[in-house]
């Protein structure tokens, strides 16, 4: 007897602990089937599944592979935050070139996954796959991810399954999700580099005010009023900003978390949105960058057939402006009423005049896809020449900025040592 003990003790000792598994099937009705189960090894999970009737589509062991099923959107979110738009642009050209070479979808997404550099883009391309493999068209795999896939990408599939050609859409999507970074980026350059620009120019007046300005102050005090105005004003500016920032600095916060408040409520962003479009040296870039947008997508849409409805709900929110919104609802009602869109383009004062007379002609002659193809190279152009001549208006006036804020200070210092110098000669 204590040697049957023993036995079932170390029996007991030697099973390995149970591990989650993160499983897909189906029961005998068809009906889909996800969930998570305990299981000591993959064997015995995938024996449990099958006596309850399920037939196993995958099972994997992992927190990773379990997120999706049990995690929900907490886990959609975080693993959506992880896969950037160079993994998007990426996933379309390899996809584009394995399926050209014949290559079934689901195989070049399983190769795509195991060849991906972070675990979370791996999962994500993974769960398409496993989409696939049920059944599910891949566009609307794609749309479970609207955080990671853009919608245009999501109806260009969509007509893409309809008409065969998913190598050439996915290569056209490859290309255009191309420029759209390259554009963004030459925009984001334009706008940061004036803001360090002008943070330097800030932090070096405050560190000259602050901590320079006051080492002069007893020789500046023994010349009494006889100080010039400027380097009155400059000492009494640097006593105020070292002595009382207690006072201003949360003050200072305080207003920066007003103004980011304000700019997200919509009067806040209506005047955000107009002066893109109304400001002297930035409005010509904002405005062709909306066009190029406007035509880029509306082109590549309309090309792949799909419906003008739904190219202008994906259009207005890629130009994402107030105003720009107005006039998307606006062809939304023409168009519902059977009503050309020219008209209303032609009216709008954001739109160029050259711009809106080329719609009205492509969409005349029903050749608007070809024309608005033309009209983005031209407004890509455009906006090219709008950002050179953007930054090349701001580096001279932040150069003369902070020549006359540094120099002044200079200035207001050597004055007084110099009347001194002379009075002491």
């Amino acid at each position: 007897m204590p040697a049957a003990i023993d036995a079932s003790l170390i029996g007991a000792v030697d099973a390995p602990a149970p591990r989650k598994f993160a499983y897909r099937a189906r029961r005998g009705s068809g009906e889909l089937v996800r969930g998570v189960l305990e299981a000591p090894t993959h064997e015995a999970a995938v024996r449990q599944l099958r006596r309850d009737g399920l037939i196993v589509l995958s099972i994997e062991l992992g927190d990773l592979a379990a997120a999706i099923g049990q995690k929900g959107a907490i886990s959609r979110n975080r693993l959506s935050a992880r896969f950037s738009n160079d993994d998007v642009i990426a996933l379309c050209q390899q996809l584009a070139v394995m399926m050209k070479t014949g290559v079934p979808l689901a195989e070049a997404l399983e190769t795509f996954s195991e060849q991906a550099a972070r675990a979370e883009v791996a999962t994500v391309v993974r769960s398409i796959k496993d989409d696939i493999c049920e059944g599910e068209e891949f566009s609307a795999a794609l749309a479970k991810w609207p955080r990671v896939f853009p919608a245009i990408l999501v109806s260009l599939m969509q007509a893409a399954e309809a008409s065969g050609t998913m190598d050439e859409m996915l290569s056209r999507v490859a290309k255009d999700l191309l420029k759209a970074r390259k554009t963004a980026k030459q925009v984001k350059g334009a706008m940061v580099y004036p803001g360090i620009m002008l943070a330097v120019a800030i932090t070096a007046v405050t560190v000259i005010m602050i901590f320079v300005l006051p080492t002069f102050a007893p020789l500046f005090k023994a010349q009494g009023d006889r100080l010039p105005v400027l380097t009155k004003w400059l000492m009494a500016t640097s006593a105020f900003l070292k002595g009382w920032w207690h006072l201003y600095l949360p003050a200072v916060g305080a207003f920066c978390f007003a103004v980011t408040v304000a700019a997200r409520t919509a009067r806040g962003k209506l005047a955000i949105d107009w002066a893109k479009l109304n400001m002297p040296i930035i409005s010509p870039m904002f405005r062709q960058l909306y066009v190029a947008r406007m035509t880029n997508t509306m082109g590549t849409l309309l090309a792949a057939g799909v419906p003008l409805l739904e190219v202008i709900r994906i259009t207005k929110a890629v130009t994402a402006n107030t105003y720009w919104d107005r006039m998307w609802d606006d062809l939304r009602e023409r168009v519902n009423h059977g009503q050309e869109m020219s008209p209303t383009l032609l009216q709008a004062e954001f739109i160029p005049r050259n711009i809106s007379a080329m719609f009205n002609a492509g969409e005349r002659a029903g050749r608007l896809p070809e024309v608005l193809d033309r009209i983005a190279a031209f407004a890509e152009e455009e906006l090219d020449s709008a950002i050179k001549t953007l930054t090349g208006m701001i580096e001279p006036m932040m150069i003369i900025f902070m020549g006359v804020v540094v120099g002044g200070i200079a200035a207001s210092i050597l004055l007084p040592i110099f009347r001194l110098s002379q009075s002491v000669h």
